[in-house]
């Protein structure tokens, strides 16, 4: 009752004769397969995996939430109502906020002019900054944002 939509040669019953291109799907789950995997996104999420665990996870867990937590000051600084738990226990790397009176929506689109990516859910701006981020980078938000 499911139609595959991802198909490709594994998912047809002459899966290595490349000449044909009937349409002839395999009667197996195997029809779900599609096409070949994607190597370079698997060789690359490899080489990201190993420059995380160069760094270490408590390190850049670390540095994520210094990054968040002087995002918050500096969004402050600017009238921003955070709306995120900043409570150790409840701490992340996603900081949501609003400028009161300012429409968050144009905000959001102003920033991206700029080059400064965040996204807009239910009304609030929304940041996730990473361990590759640094303080120029939040210079860079509170700037557009004002």
């Amino acid at each position: 009752m499911l139609r595959p939509v991802g198909i490709g040669w594994n998912s047809v019953v002459h899966e290595h004769d490349f000449s044909r291109i009937e349409l002839i799907l395999k009667d197996t789950a195997v029809r779900y397969e599609g096409g070949s995997q994607n190597s370079a996104g698997l060789i690359a999420l490899g080489a990201s995996l190993e420059l995380l665990n160069h760094f270490g996870m408590a390190a850049i867990s670390r540095r994520v939430l210094e990054l968040t937590d002087l995002c918050c000051q500096r969004l402050e600084q600017i009238g921003a109502v955070i709306h995120s738990d900043r409570r150790e226990a409840h701490q992340s790397g996603i900081v949501a906020f609003e400028l009161p009176g300012r429409d968050a929506e144009a905000l959001r689109r102003r920033c991206l002019e700029r080059h400064v990516v965040l996204s807009c859910r239910s009304g609030r701006l929304r940041i996730s900054p990473h361990a590759y981020n640094n303080a120029a980078d939040i210079d860079r938000l509170v700037e557009a944002l004002a």
